[in-house]
Order: C-alpha cells, then sequence, then structure tokens
C-alpha cells in the first residue's frame, strides 16, 4: 500500500445500487480501515430512517444533515466512506471530503443499479419503486457528469463481484 493512501481516505460515490456499502466493507476489511457510510450516520444519529427523514422533512433537510455528518469526518483519517448517492449534488460536501480523500466511482449501468435496488432491503426514497428503471435513469442522467467530474477514478462495476471491484480499487490506488 503506498503512502498516498495510507493516510488518505477512500470516498466512494455512486448510485444507489452500485455497491459502495458492500464494496467499502471488502475495502477496509483488506486495508485494516474503518469503514463509515454517511447514510448509516445519520441514521444513527437522528433516529429515523432515511425513508422516514425524507417523508417527514423533505430532501433538503436531509441534505442539511448529510453536509453536518460530512463535516465530522473530515479531520478523520485512514477511513473508507461510503457516501449517499447524492452527495455530488452539494458542492461543500464535494470540497470537504476531496481535502482528505480519494474519490472513487462506482459506475453501474441502469440494468445493474435496477437489479441490486430490487434485492436489496433498502429502501430509497427518491426513487419510484413502480416505475424504478425510469426513476434511476432519471437521477442517472441528472447525477452522471457530477460523479465523473467529482472521481479521482472510475470503476466499472457491472458483471463484477464484491472482491474483484474491492481488489480493482486497491489495486488502482497502489499504483
Amino acid at each position: 500500500m503506498n503512502r498516498y493512501v495510507k493516510f488518505k481516505n477512500i470516498v466512494l460515490i455512486g448510485m444507489s445500487g452500485a455497491g459502495k456499502t458492500t464494496v467499502g466493507k471488502y475495502i477496509a476489511s483488506k486495508l485494516n480501515m474503518e469503514f463509515v457510510n454517511t447514510d448509516d450516520i445519520i441514521v444513527l444519529n437522528f433516529g429515523d430512517t432515511i425513508e422516514q427523514i425524507f417523508s417527514k422533512y423533505g430532501e433538503e433537510y436531509f441534505r442539511n444533515l448529510e453536509k453536518k455528518v460530512i463535516e465530522g469526518l473530515k479531520e478523520k483519517e485512514n477511513i473508507v466512506i461510503s457516501t449517499g448517492g447524492g452527495v455530488v449534488i452539494d458542492e461543500v460536501n464535494i470540497d470537504i471530503l476531496k481535502k482528505n480523500g480519494i474519490f472513487v466511482y462506482l459506475e453501474a449501468s441502469i440494468d445493474t443499479l435496477v437489479r441490486n435496488v430490487k434485492s436489496s432491503k433498502e429502501n430509497r426514497p427518491l426513487l419510484d419503486k413502480d416505475n424504478l428503471y425510469s426513476s434511476i435513469k432519471e437521477i442517472y442522467n441528472k447525477r452522471k457528469g457530477l460523479y465523473i467530474s467529482s472521481a479521482d477514478y472510475i470503476v466499472q462495476v457491472d458483471n463484477k463481484s464484491v472482491e474483484l471491484i474491492g481488489d480493482e480499487v486497491i489495486y488502482i490506488l497502489d499504483n
């Protein structure tokens, strides 16, 4: 492991269903780093699920909570951070995380995202369950440019195992 990764954080960005949490846990385990999921921190601190926060208070309120969580991570080092899919919407989040982190965009096709979201137990408040494909496609098209412009590295995840994706990220960051 090179110094660049050893003393920085690895920040995983991408759409809901791209595998950020699963891959992040794998990478953290392999590199002996701490793993954090920004959505999990919000739920832990707030006491409501992401879906409940969205339905009670709206997306803007959630984005403010997300920003506070990210602000709280700015001094941490040697962690793998799985971000919420919309973290790239706010440039301040990117600036904070970039100061101490290497961004890896886990890029997935819409078909992969739909398959993964369907098999997940998680409820994703911005996705319309009845029109999942078109819902994911619409959000993906709005955010893709933000993911790409924020990323230091892009890793394609379609048809790959968690281990293969995680090992690819580690290899890229180690070279």
